[in-house]
């Protein structure tokens, strides 16, 4: 625009994050740290009028000053980090954006996967969303190989799985048992211990004798950095974030999985420990029932000390090199993989 000019920088001065966290408090935004770049509208001045930055593929923290909000800022501050991105290599970008705004990042080619009370999450770029539902689609079972348990009810599991436990193969069980196919979904993040692959390839073993169970990776659209970051970051979250957040990944499953799938069931396990996970289940008490899902929460399996198994306990002996108690919370296929692959 003929009046402001357009800079992207790696990194903020002192004066220039003052003016960029001024911007985002006016706009009921918070600033985080650590964006790979951040672009910078400015008027005449010098002034930021406009800010967008990029963390990965995701673009947020997107705010325009009160005076220039009808100026198109915002699509300009977003198609600078698009060039840059795609300078950069990055050839699919998601947004974050208010509810109310989502649309006029359509001429940006932004289509609208999701939105929460208070968030909008947008995709644009390939391989996109579609490639992802074809992907589905091609492993949804057909009519008279879904034979499980109760008639009509197609069930799903949404799991880390780092690494799978008995806690998780007796998850699976107790769906398993109630669905007559039931698909596993596995977190697709690699922001754990195990790695996606290894993570995928213990549940797939751990699914061994479940004839009705269709194992599934998640790509970036089930309890992802783009989705639901504060699942990541669970010692500084805020459980308002994590409960919006957890939402707005819900919303994406109610679009895309439930309806590719055929899914009116959904898994979890209880949560004892975890304040972000608890809000996590909460929410999808309250999201899921109202898109005709049921939610089916199940008491945790306890190990034999009474203390519930959990993928975190099993790392912690993991790390202290305290392992004697591991085959009380580690199915065997989980230890052979381990000690096959040297991650035991």
């Amino acid at each position: 625009m003929f009046d402001f000019t357009t800079r992207v920088v790696p990194y903020l001065t002192p004066s220039e994050r003052e003016e960029v966290v001024s911007l985002l408090s006016s706009s009921d935004l918070a600033f985080d740290e650590g964006a790979d770049a951040v672009a910078l509208v400015e008027d005449t001045g010098g002034a930021v009028a406009a800010t967008a930055s990029l963390f990965g593929s995701v673009i947020r923290m997107v705010a325009v000053s009160a005076s220039c909000r009808e100026s198109g800022l915002s699509a300009v501050a977003i198609s600078a980090l698009m060039e840059a991105a795609r300078v950069g290599g990055v050839s699919r970008l998601f947004l974050y954006a208010k509810p109310d705004k989502a649309a006029r990042f359509a001429s940006l080619g932004f289509r609208n996967l999701a939105e929460s009370g208070s968030a909008a999450l947008l995709e644009t770029g390939e391989p996109g969303v579609g490639v992802y539902r074809k992907y589905l689609f091609e492993k949804r079972a057909a009519p008279d190989e879904a034979t499980g348990g109760a008639p009509g009810k197609i069930g799903a599991i949404v799991a880390n799985c780092n690494p799978f436990t008995l806690g998780h193969r007796y998850l699976v069980e107790r769906a398993s048992s109630a669905c007559r196919r039931l698909y596993v979904i596995v977190v697709e993040e690699n922001r754990s211990l195990f790695s996606f692959e290894d993570r995928y390839a213990m549940v797939e073993a751990g699914l061994s004798g479940f004839g009705n169970a269709t194992l599934l990776r998640s790509g970036s659209y089930a309890v992802s950095d783009v989705t639901f970051p504060t699942y990541f970051l669970k010692d500084r979250s805020e459980l308002a974030v994590a409960s919006e957040q957890a939402r707005l990944d819900l919303s994406l499953f109610c679009r895309l999985y439930a309806p590719a799938l055929g899914i009116n069931a959904r898994f979890v396990g209880t949560e004892p420990d975890s304040a972000v996970t608890r809000a996590y289940n909460e929410a999808m008490k309250d999201v899921l029932p109202a898109e005709g899902i049921e939610v089916v929460e199940v008491e945790r399996l306890p190990a034999p000390d009474g203390a519930p198994i959990s993928a975190s306990a099993a790392r912690r002996m993991m790390s202290s090199g305290d392992i004697s108690k591991l085959s009380s919370y580690l199915p065997p296929s989980t230890i052979e993989y381990m000690r096959e692959k040297s991650l035991l």
